[in-house]
């Protein structure tokens, strides 16, 4: 019987409740591919699940929501598949392992040009990144600010901005501001130093933010003030430790200016997926979009969280098999 690696919590708690595990090999469903995984994303939601946040999490458990490999086996079922084909999955979860086992219907074919690694760095990121800047109505000219600006998502919604002709300010701490500069951002701000707002608004002027992306869930008083006529506040992410209500002297601000506050998940959006990464594959492959990547091996998936966790790493961060 083949075997596979995959690392498995027992318990909820901090990273080191991650381990590797050698089981079976799962078996490949007659409407299923089996794919040989060569490398799989780190998210946000990981961390999440592994922290028990989750309401209907359950121990054990097995992390990993993006894969990208190659096809080993095709069920009897499938026909428009075949073994040693490049292929793509967002899935919900098991994806910290050596193989996985996704439904044919839900394999994205990988374009020549695009490696695995890459195209695991753009699934649930770079598909983020595009539909909260589409929800958003991104538009040239207009003023966009990515909080998290060094992060995964954020460096790529700072790229695809510019390339819809936004004029774009990162959000990022001191070290990143290198990375995100580089990554086409037209201003960097500080969040951690003083009067971070003030500075801003010296950027944007009185016609304020058009368009705020929000993975950082604290933004609520200063984002208030920032925002412009019309502005669209997108929020698809929130640290738990960060998360504070709405004040209320935020709120008259953004009833005077028409401001549309709305929440973000991608699982609600799996219809846009093909147009949407039939968009990011054709600026990747041109080399309009890139994505600065940090690999680990599986059997480091602890480590990984934990530099992830601490916001140690820039760009993408990837599990190797």
């Amino acid at each position: 019987m083949s075997t596979m690696k995959v690392i498995e919590g027992a318990s909820f708690g901090g990273a080191d409740v991650l381990k590797l595990k050698e089981v079976s090999s799962p078996a490949t469903g007659t409407d299923a591919l089996l794919i040989d995984v060569r490398a799989a994303g780190v998210n946000y939601l990981d961390l999440v699940t592994r922290a028990g946040f989750l309401h209907d999490a359950k121990t054990p458990f097995r992390l990993g929501f993006e894969v990208a490999g190659v096809v080993k086996e095709v069920g009897a079922g499938v026909t428009n598949w075949m073994p040693g084909d490049a292929v793509a999955a967002i899935l919900p979860g098991g994806g910290y392992a050596s193989q996985v086992v996704v439904p044919a219907s839900a394999a994205i074919p990988i374009p020549t040009g695009i490696g695995p690694s890459l195209a695991a760095a753009l699934l649930v990121q770079g598909l983020t990144a595009f539909l909260t800047l589409e929800v958003g109505k991104v538009r040239p000219g207009a003023n966009v600010l990515v909080s998290a600006a060094g992060g995964g998502v954020g460096a790529l919604a700072v790229q695809i901005a510019k390339l819809q002709g936004a004029n774009v300010i990162g959000l990022a701490s001191r070290a990143k501001h290198d990375f995100v500069r580089k990554n086409g951002a037209d201003h960097v701000v500080d969040y951690r130093s003083p009067g971070w707002s003030s500075s801003l608004r010296e950027v944007v002027g009185d016609r304020g933010v058009d368009l705020l992306l929000d993975s950082i869930g604290d933004l609520q008083t200063e984002a208030a003030g920032l925002l412009g006529t019309g502005a669209h506040w997108i929020v698809y992410g929130s640290r738990a430790e960060s998360q504070r209500p709405l004040p209320a002297e935020a709120l008259w601000p953004m009833i005077e200016k028409n401001v549309t506050l709305r929440g973000f998940n991608l699982e609600g959006c799996a219809e846009h997926f093909p147009r949407a990464l039939g968009q990011i594959f054709d600026w990747a492959t041109s080399g309009r979009l890139k994505v600065e990547t940090r690999t680990y091996p599986l059997a480091q998936a602890a480590l990984a969280h934990q530099h992830f966790e601490g916001r140690e790493t820039v760009g993408k961060v990837l599990l190797i098999p």
